[in-house]
């Protein structure tokens, strides 16, 4: 179990989810550029990676949330 209080990781939680949300965004922004036929292909293809990166994040925002509803903080995760 960990030394914080469970409404310290709830807190915490919702702070990691409200980066996932922000995330999800910066991918639709992304998705969005990539498919701007006034982009060249190569700034299309950044904004491809750049939303895939973006989707990637929020999936890892919003499993940290979820371990650390669980009560325990994940290993790559450093609360002060």
């Amino acid at each position: 179990m960990s030394r914080f209080s469970r409404a310290r990781l709830n807190k915490e939680a919702d702070g990691f989810e409200r980066e996932a949300k922000r995330s999800d965004e910066a991918a639709r922004d992304g998705d969005r550029a990539a498919k701007d036929p006034n982009l060249d292909p190569y700034n299309q293809g950044v904004a491809s990676s750049c939303a895939s990166t973006a989707r990637s994040n929020a999936r890892e925002y919003r499993h940290i949330a979820s371990v650390l509803r669980g009560g325990e903080i994940p290993d790559n995760v450093q609360l002060d």
